[in-house]
């Protein structure tokens, strides 16, 4: 076969459409004697058998399905040229792309010429290996770095203090949250120290007096000292008002749209 790809494929075409042709016409002669049709052959061994059965059913077969009386000798040659055809395509076929396999495998390159997996493993640098057995000496106790300051044993990193290693510890093995610092009752108390607490409101704030009513209310309790200040207090505190309104009479702020 050329080696055109070209040419390659269009052989390739051609011998699937004569393959097709004579199963076509093996189906058709195996239905001109049968009253049912008969299922092309699956594979050679099918076409072969088929071969045998039709050179040796004149003389008898052992296998009734095998046995075909009403074909005559004519149709048993045609049919035995057109699966000779067949299995002869078939063949030429294989060879071909055996032959191409075969060329294939030559074009594969030389394995390499090192060491086969049956030889010994040669001991070599495993330096590198994070596996290896340690070197530190048995038990691990010996070294911890060789002469070019290349570690010899696993070692961990801690300060060398008792007490912040045992805090490192504490902090390893913790809840993987936050902690509350301070309890609510001391954040509380803290918010009110700084005075982000509002104390009263509600029912009881609306039905307290406000500070002019209790100074009034105060300011009556006659013949004790707590009473005389806070008459004394009302006063003042009426004075002043009384000059505030003098100096700022009702409508003095009015412009009348003046500007």
């Amino acid at each position: 076969m050329s080696n055109n790809p070209a040419q390659r494929r269009e052989a390739k075409i051609q011998q699937y459409q004569t393959e097709k042709q004579l199963k076509s016409r093996i189906q058709a002669l195996r239905s001109q004697t049968l009253a049912t049709n008969i299922e092309e052959p699956a594979n050679n061994y099918d076409s072969i058998r088929m071969l045998i059965s039709t050179g040796t059913s004149h003389a008898g077969s052992v296998n009734a399905e095998d046995d075909d009386p009403d074909m005559d000798d004519e149709t048993r040659r045609e049919l035995s040229l057109v699966l000779l055809r067949l299995l002869y395509g078939q063949a030429h076929s294989s060879l071909q792309q055996i032959a191409d396999e075969v060329q294939i495998l030559r074009s594969m390159p030389q394995p390499p010429s090192g060491p086969s997996q049956s030889e010994p493993h040669q001991p070599g640098d495993d330096t590198w290996r994070l596996d290896m057995a340690p070197r530190g000496g048995p038990g691990g106790k010996g070294p911890l770095l060789d002469s070019k300051g290349r570690p010899l044993r696993p070692f961990t990193i801690l300060p060398s203090n008792v007490a912040e290693r045992t805090r490192l510890q504490q902090e390893v093995f913790r809840p993987d949250h936050r902690l509350p610092s301070m309890t609510i009752d001391e954040y509380l108390a803290e918010e009110e120290r700084r005075g982000n607490i509002l104390r009263g409101g509600g029912k009881a704030s609306e039905q307290a007096p406000t500070s002019s009513e209790q100074l009034t209310v105060d300011s009556e309790q006659d013949g004790t000292r707590f009473g005389e200040e806070k008459a004394e207090e009302k006063r003042r505190k009426d004075e002043e008002w009384v000059v505030f309104t003098d100096a700022n009479p009702k409508g003095a702020g009015n412009t009348m749209n003046r500007g």
